[in-house]
């Protein structure tokens, strides 16, 4: 039977040991080989704290996975969030001589990378450490193609007119003096007008910058440096990126982590300049607003169709969903385009409107199949008497078929679900509306096509 589609992080770096690790759930990446590289570091000074060693690979195949480890007890390694490279801190004294760092690499594309160790340096970007050299274990990475399909949530639209582009974070207290490392939370009032980008700075007396990171998924700016502060005040200057709505957002910090995941949030004082932004670009809000209709979950691997609806939008529309044409109603009121899904776990559904403006959908649940994966070849639908809906394709036996958009109104009388044919029957008062796609769900994930269409219907795309 046609039934309704069910409804339905804090930092990804740093501190190994030293912070609480709270992951984002990551797009589904690829499988690096191997999976992992050793960085042998020699030759340091005695009374060196803190380094940092470059590193080069090919961003666009391969990136270094924060979660990186050190052979040195206590101490805290870190990943520049560019892979540009890794440092670590010694937290109970000077470093060793001689130590390893363990950096796992993290699959972006299928392709070949090489891996390449630099200077040991003071700090990203410093100056080298004399007498101090490094070594890495592998040459070149290889990531293997994967049926799954990659996804990731990107916000934002293009430009904007912003009041201001970066904005500074003043941390004061006492609790400074015994940290090398901060995590700040930023909060937005209203994260449609305004986000995180990329690039974060840090100033204290008597510290200095070793790396930075940027986690615009949980609105984490994070630096680590090398020494001590000594006037017990931190600042912090990030980056804005306009939004996908004109507005005015407040920017906050809620939350003010130290070394070993300490919550210092109510033992410092916390200043933010500005405290407001405005995005005055108009054009952006002519693009309209985009919701996502459904379905919110799904059974994994395969395609689903996924709709949106539209509001507030003028002139023509044209868009890619996860790099997949969209379809449009007449009117541009709805949205609808087959999307890859992954075995399991979380898909971000990220829309590309008008070829420029990205906009987040949202994130959809894939359960794990389990069995032949259905695919869908064609679905015809008859509206006059007797009106059916025939789909034909592969591995479709007990099959549960969803028509997108959904209705709550659509009453179906019978189903038929072969292996390679689902006959599905309704009155010709609930017929299906030209521009109608559909979902055949099985146990083993989830396949979909756009509906034929012949035969009058009086009922609207969207109910």
């Amino acid at each position: 039977m046609i039934k309704r589609a069910t409804s339905g992080v804090v930092v990804m770096l740093l501190l190994v040991g030293l912070y609480l690790i709270n992951q984002v759930p990551a797009a589904k990446a690829q499988t690096a080989t191997p999976s992992e590289a050793v960085i042998t570091v020699s030759g340091v000074p005695s009374g060196t704290n803190g380094l940092a060693v470059a590193v080069t690979v090919d961003t666009s195949v391969v990136t270094l996975n924060s979660s990186a480890s050190s052979s040195v007890s206590g101490a805290l390694a870190v990943v520049g969030s560019m892979s540009e490279g890794v440092g670590i801190i010694s937290t109970s004294g000077e470093l060793p001589a001689s130590f390893t760092i363990t950096v796992p690499f993290t699959g972006v594309t299928a392709g070949t990378s090489s891996v390449a160790v630099g200077q040991v340096l003071d700090m990203l970007g410093g100056t080298p450490i004399t007498g101090a050299s490094a070594t890495v274990d592998v040459n070149s990475v290889t990531v293997g193609s994967s049926s799954s399909s990659s996804s990731s949530s990107s916000t934002g639209g293009p430009g904007g007119n912003l009041s201001a582009d970066t904005f500074t974070v003043t941390i004061d207290g006492d609790a400074l003096a015994a940290t090398n490392a901060l995590n700040v939370t930023i909060s937005f009032s209203n994260p449609n007008v305004v986000q995180l980008d990329s690039g974060v700075t840090f100033m204290g007396t008597g510290a200095t910058q070793l790396l930075t990171d940027v986690n615009t998924a949980s609105n984490v700016l994070t630096v680590v440096w090398d020494g001590a502060i000594t006037d017990n005040r931190a600042v912090i200057t990030g980056m804005l990126k306009a939004g996908t709505q004109a507005g005015t957002s407040t920017i906050s910090v809620s939350k003010v982590e130290a070394s070993g995941g300490n919550d210092i949030t109510t033992a410092v004082l916390v200043t933010v300049d500005p405290t407001t932004v405005t995005n005055s670009n108009s054009a952006q809000t002519d693009l309209g607003t985009f919701t996502l209709l459904g379905p919110n979950s799904v059974t994994g691997p395969g395609k689903a169709a996924f709709a949106f609806g539209v509001s507030g939008a003028m002139g023509s529309l044209s868009a890619t969903l996860n790099g997949n044409p969209v379809t449009f109603d007449s009117g541009s009121t709805v949205g609808i385009a087959i999307v890859d899904l992954p075995a399991s776990g979380n898909l971000d559904l990220s829309l590309v409107v008008n070829g420029s403006t990205t906009v987040d959908l949202g994130t959809v649940t894939v359960g794990s199949g389990s069995g032949k994966t259905p695919k869908v070849r064609k679905a015809n639908a008859k509206n006059n008497v007797p009106a059916k809906l025939i789909i034909r394709g592969k591995n479709l036996k007990r099959a549960t078929t969803v028509v997108i958009p959904e209705s709550s109104t659509r009453i179906i009388e019978g189903l038929k679900a072969k292996k390679n044919k689902v006959v599905v029957k309704f009155s010709a008062d609930d017929c299906i509306p030209d521009g109608s796609f559909v979902n055949v769900s099985t146990a083993g994930g989830t396949g979909a096509a756009k509906i034929s269409v012949k035969g009058a219907c009086s009922r609207p795309l969207l109910e």
